[in-house]
């Protein structure tokens, strides 16, 4: 199987970092608008997209290092996919390692949509973190 990955280095401490990841605001300013948490399973998010694109991921926190998402529903594509972000502190701040390890076999065309759209939003939660605003999509 393929697998996406990507660094990024973000200039703001590692803590800010991991906020943005692990927080729904955090997430809702960076990667969608359309966060949602459900109070009786606290490791599910729902994420909202285009259409038949609704990616709702359980999360396994590892403060301040890493992240880890395991996609669980709502994104057929995506179904069984993890998705490591592994946050490393640097001189300059922070280096961010994203990977997104497929479960499946997809098309060129579709990962590569996907490796770029990750390129975007990775480059929009370094913006958030830089600058306090980032590019999430803003669902309909």
């Amino acid at each position: 199987m393929k697998t996406v990955h990507h660094v990024v280095e973000i200039a703001v401490p590692r803590d800010k970092v991991y906020g943005a990841l692990a927080d729904p605001g955090g997430l809702a300013a960076w990667w969608t608008t359309g966060v949602t948490t459900d109070p009786r399973a606290a490791d599910t998010i729902d994420f909202a997209f285009e259409a038949e694109f609704h990616p709702r991921m359980r999360a396994e926190l590892t403060p301040p290092d890493a992240v880890r998402w395991q996609c669980v529903d709502g994104a057929p594509d995506w179904a069984g996919d993890r998705f490591d972000f592994e946050l490393t502190p640097i001189d300059t701040g922070t280096r961010l390692r994203f990977w997104q390890h497929y479960s499946r076999d997809l098309s060129d065309d579709a990962y590569g949509t996907y490796n770029f759209n990750w390129g975007y939003y990775l480059d929009s939660l370094r913006q958030l973190c830089e600058s306090g605003t980032g590019k999430p999509f803003q669902p309909r």
